[in-house]
């Protein structure tokens, strides 16, 4: 019963923590969609394609952040004996989750950017870009 005020504490900086995070990720999910978003219409069916998984991987990314949010309170018996119910495994899981839909997210940002500048050399040199394809 005494150590119950200790697990209240350590929730509460958690959840600072993790609302800290998500804004954060926030920010990065953000960069991405502006980044997807700004990209040309494709113009081929591979370019289609891959907007399209781009796209997805960001959703899942932006739904595995909002999902860091506080969870409202479910009054239990033990919640309401003073008790709070964490599930550590739930939350590494998710933590584990957002991380690899982080790292997609990083790693579509730099292809993009790749991209983008590979095209602004191919166009600037009038080279043709690496899969034989010529500048727009």
């Amino acid at each position: 019963m005494a150590g119950n005020g200790d697990e209240t504490e350590a929730g509460g900086a958690s959840a600072g923590w993790l609302d800290h995070v998500r804004e954060r990720l926030t920010a990065k999910v953000e960069e991405a969609v502006q980044a997807v978003c700004e990209t040309p219409t494709p113009t081929t069916v591979a370019e289609a394609e891959k907007l399209a998984r781009a796209a997805g991987v960001i959703a899942r990314a932006a739904k595995a952040v909002d999902a860091l949010k506080s969870r409202p309170e479910r009054k239990t018996e033990e919640d309401e004996m003073g008790g709070e119910h964490f599930d550590p495994e739930e939350d590494e899981r998710l933590r584990a989750e957002l991380c690899a839909h982080y790292d997609r997210v990083e790693r579509i940002l730099e292809e993009k950017r790749a991209e983008a500048a590979e095209r602004a050399r191919a166009k600037a040199g009038g080279t043709p870009l690496a899969g034989g394809e010529t500048p727009d």
